[in-house]
């Protein structure tokens, strides 16, 4: 049984360079191999060849043929508008799926990996711009990310399966033949099931095409990139394949300023002092010092702003953030970060973090996945159930933080005969 709500997209213009790239190389040489954004820019994100397991039923063969679909769930949000800083106004999901779930003495039995709860987007998620994240009842700040760019060598994908890299899904799709051209059709999706080929295109692969993708083995969605060595009918066999992943959003429940600031200014968050050091505005730096009964605890000079390379660039995010514990901040970077010696901050407390394959802390029978684009945003999180679940007839299991249920009234034989979801 399946009951899933899935937000609305918009198109957003992307760029996708495509070019020749080297087969095998060591792990330090893949900046080298990779396409970055401009060819006058680095790569984005930091590069890894360690893989942190997807969501369990995460491959297109554990997924339903024909799912069951809602087309609202009443009583949790559908289309609720939250603001960021700038008033760009994004619509958010609640969304619930249930996977692989069987009816085994009696009792109706959800796999590991089998219960989601999703919020979801309708646009992507952008850091440092204040964006309030709509989940479980709560809308947290959205202030940063960490994101990798994960890397697998010799991959195959057998016509008609899949293989996840990072944070995202490749699925040989298809292949169409018209006289002596066959052509072979990757779909990329995200763990939770968003196909990029609306934003993308999906990578065609052609030996008898040298025009196609970058010279028919080649293809690069953004950072989402790979090189194939053996395109046919019944395989696609990668050197190497790359999809992004975002390891962690870091969020926040208080600001607690923003606005322009002077040197010596201080803010109290809890038992700690936030201070302005300093502010050199010919170097476009400033100094942040976090201070405990008269003790330093932590020190950092934030800036210089590199517009060129926002948002989407690790580099120049960092470089105006700041975080110690449960405080964080940046340096403002529009539309200028000073004037007159000041400089423009915000200032976060109750900070805390949503990371990838990691138990959520507020109920650790769950594991959160936030959703990586490979544009450099984040696209929704995910929560999963880490144990297998047991639903008696006439009981229930209970979403995260107890924020749904899942309530079976009757089952007979293999069929669950009814069933519904209820709002806590």
């Amino acid at each position: 049984m399946m009951m899933r709500l899935r937000g609305r997209m918009v198109w957003l213009e992307v760029l996708l360079l495509l070019g020749l790239t080297a087969g095998l190389v060591p792990a330090e040489e893949w900046e080298k191999v990779l396409i970055p954004a401009r060819s006058d820019l680095p790569l984005a994100n930091p590069i890894t060849t360690t893989e942190i397991p997807p969501p369990p039923l995460s491959l297109l063969k554990d997924r339903p043929v024909n799912p069951a679909y809602a087309p609202g769930l009443p009583g949790l949000p559908q289309g609720k508008v939250s603001l960021d800083d700038f008033g760009n106004k994004k619509p958010k999901y609640d969304g619930v799926i249930i996977r692989q779930s069987r009816v085994q003495d009696g009792q109706v039995m959800i796999p590991a990996g089998g219960l989601v709860y999703l919020e979801d987007t309708w646009r992507g998620e952008v850091a440092l711009v204040g964006e309030r994240i709509a989940y479980l009842g709560k809308e947290p700040i959205y202030i940063d990310y960490d994101m990798s760019i994960v890397v697998q060598r010799n991959v195959t994908i057998p016509s008609g399966e899949s293989v996840a890299v990072g944070g995202q899904v490749y699925h040989y799709y298809a292949t169409v033949g018209h006289e002596k051209t066959a052509n072979h059709t990757l779909h990329v999706r995200t763990i939770a099931g968003t196909d990029w080929e609306w934003a993308f295109g999906h990578p065609v692969l052609a030996t008898g095409q040298p025009n196609w993708w970058g010279g028919s083995a080649h293809f690069a969605q953004l950072y989402n990139q790979g090189k194939a060595r053996e395109v046919g009918p019944k395989q696609l066999v990668f050197d190497w394949i790359s999809g992004v992943r975002t390891d962690r959003m870091l969020m926040a429940n208080t600001q607690v300023f923003a606005g322009w600031a002077k040197p010596g200014q201080t803010w109290s968050v809890g038992t700690r002092t936030v201070r302005l050091n300093s502010v050199n505005e010919k170097a476009g730096t400033a100094e942040i010092q976090i201070r405990e009964n008269e003790r330093a605890l932590y020190t950092k000079t934030v800036g210089p702003v590199q517009p060129e390379r926002l948002i989407e660039d690790n580099g120049a995010r960092k470089a105006l953030l700041f975080e110690h514990d449960t405080i964080a901040g940046f340096l403002v970077p529009w539309p200028t970060a000073f004037q007159d010696g000041q400089a423009q901050l915000k200032i976060y407390g109750d900070v805390f973090s949503l990371r990838y394959g990691a138990d959520y802390v507020q109920d650790p029978r769950f594991v959160t996945y936030p959703i990586g684009c490979p544009t450099g945003h984040n696209f929704g999180v995910m929560w999963t159930n880490k144990e297998a679940m047991t639903i008696p007839v006439g009981g229930r299991v209970m979403g995260p933080e107890n924020y749904f249920a899942v309530v079976v009234n009757q089952a007979q034989g293999k069929e669950v005969r009814s069933w519904y979801l209820e709002d806590l």
